[in-house]
């Protein structure tokens, strides 16, 4: 898959090929969800660490109104992450982490604008391989990993609902402790669990005025305290355990307002933390930093609870070598080229030591990187500094590297990595794109080969797109007809096409098969979700 204002991603292999021969390991999702996780501050950084960090901050505030609200992202993205998991029914098979959410907003237990907020953001990072539903859990493993917690291993694969959960629950501030803790029994967790969850969820954030006012006095609002905020610990723009201490030791914030607050009927966090006699507080008090091992095995849990008929992919680890943005084009002179970057990964500083590209062919180049550096909130090999991403770009005419099936990647003290490649058939950046509603798709194929056979090709269109009553896009999928036009290069076949597209809410794919089998995919106008 190739973006043309940013994330590329090739399916590469021989044709016929089935989608599973990509040319990015693993596949398209993987790829672009690895981006947002690890390409954190610097070069290419993904603009999801933008609306976390600072985490005192909030996403759709700047400036002295940002300071002024008091509203943490962080916190709020975890809330959306539990609101969206808490009417989940395991034995039915329904529910948990579906972005649901997005047509349940106008129902009092999920009040407030934070739900709204965070799918506008995450919005344009949506397309036909990321869900709305995996960037919700994404939001909450980055707002635990770039706020002084610890990296909830993420799994994806999630798919969307269509439609609200008929099912309804989300605990409130004036719920028993009963009907929560049957509440969290459907959903999969007992009561230490219960508690557990609660309190790593109420480690960040506050409870504002604005919203709850059955909580917070509105005497709490002032010009310096716009929305009313009292926080929930002492340190509210870090996921730590001082919400567990100051509720044991009755210090600071005391376990925050839905533990304190005027209105006793909306202490649920009191009511939920005494149900076991304080047991479960007490055990998370005396786990010191364990406290941190204990929230990512119960926040992971509440990630990976899906509907049944979902199943998860391996959780994505920082991939060490990286090809970005490498695809095939043909340039203004008629010369094929394969481009890209090389994204190297380093546990620190980086050394000057070479870094090479070898094709199967033999052909070789040492890359020259560029300047600027990227840098991830991963620490690796257990360094205690943040990884360093370094970035090389290359430029090969198809004419150094005839026959090449793959091209390899080495670097003193890293394991050399092979990645596959093939020229049978791509998309054209060059002559693909969207003008005034229209996509122009132009593809190429080589024509040589005895068995080619161009009615075999075919061009798909996907683009997310707004539907009511949620702001989580749905994907429309178009198929488009080819003519063959008029091409540059001998033995190099060119088909064009078009279709008619609403406006798009993020990137636009354009993918060719042959033979029913995915070949190449390219993004259009990635944007902001893009490299």
């Amino acid at each position: 898959m190739r973006v043309s204002s940013g994330l590329v991603i090739s399916l590469l292999g021989a044709v016929p090929v089935p989608c599973a021969a990509m040319f990015y390991y693993p596949n398209p999702a993987a790829s672009a969800l690895e981006h947002i996780l690890v390409d954190n501050w610097g070069a290419y950084a993904s603009n999801f660490s933008s609306a976390i960090t600072p985490c005192d901050r909030y996403v759709t505030e700047v400036g002295q109104p940002a300071i002024n609200s008091h509203r943490t992202t962080a916190a709020q993205w975890l809330r959306v992450a539990f609101h969206d998991f808490a009417i989940a029914d395991v034995a039915a098979g329904t529910g948990g982490i579906d972005a649901s959410i997005g047509f349940e907003t106008e129902r009092a237990e999920n009040s407030g604008s934070a739900f709204n907020d965070s799918f506008t953001f995450w919005q344009p990072f949506v397309n036909e391989f990321v869900p709305m539903a995996d960037l919700l859990a994404v939001g909450t493993v980055m707002s635990v990993h770039l706020c002084g917690g610890k990296y909830i291993p993420y799994q994806y694969g999630r798919i969307d609902a269509k439609e609200a959960d008929p099912k309804t629950g989300v605990p409130e501030p004036s719920t028993s402790a009963e009907e929560t803790l049957a509440q969290f029994e459907q959903a999969g967790f007992n009561q230490a669990d219960a508690i557990g969850l609660t309190a790593c969820g109420h480690t960040m954030g506050s409870v504002h005025a604005g919203g709850f006012p059955e909580v917070v006095e509105q005497s709490a609002i002032t010009p310096t305290n716009t929305n009313g905020a009292v926080n929930l610990d002492s340190s509210r723009a870090v996921f730590d355990s001082v919400v567990v201490h100051e509720y044991i030791d009755n210090t600071g914030q005391r376990g925050g307002p839905l533990v304190t607050s005027f209105n006793e009927s909306s202490r649920s966090d009191l009511r939920l933390y005494v149900s076991d006699g304080n047991k479960t507080m007490l055990e998370l008090y005396a786990q010191g930093d364990g406290f941190q091992d204990t929230c990512v095995n119960l926040l992971g849990r509440m990630l990976n609870t899906v509907p049944s008929d979902v199943q998860l992919q391996p959780a994505i680890t920082p991939a060490l070598i990286k090809p970005i943005n490498v695809t095939w084009d043909v340039t203004s002179d008629d010369q094929l080229i394969l481009s890209g970057k090389i994204r190297m990964l380093y546990a620190g500083e980086v050394p000057e030591d070479p870094v090479s590209i070898t094709f199967s062919n033999g052909y070789t180049e040492t890359l020259v990187p560029e300047e600027d550096l990227g840098i991830s909130a991963f620490k690796l090999g257990g360094s205690q500094t943040n990884a360093t991403a370094q970035y090389l770009p290359f430029s090969i005419p198809s004419t150094s590297i005839p026959g090449a099936s793959l091209f390899t990647v080495a670097a003193n003290g890293f394991e050399p990595q092979d990645f596959q490649i093939q020229d049978q058939g791509f998309v054209l950046p060059g002559l693909t794109n969207v003008v005034n509603g229209t996509v122009i798709a132009t593809v190429a194929a080589r024509t040589n080969s005895p068995d080619f056979d161009p009615s075999q090709l075919a061009v798909t269109v996907t683009a997310p797109m707004a539907q009511p009553l949620t702001l989580a896009p749905k994907i429309v999928r178009t198929t488009i007809h080819l003519a063959e036009v008029a091409g540059p290069l001998d033995d190099i076949g060119y088909w064009s096409g078009s279709t008619a597209i609403e406006k798009p809410t993020g990137a636009v794919s354009v993918t060719l098969l042959y033979g029913g089998d995915v070949i190449d995919t390219f993004l259009l106008d990635a944007g902001v979700a893009g490299w």
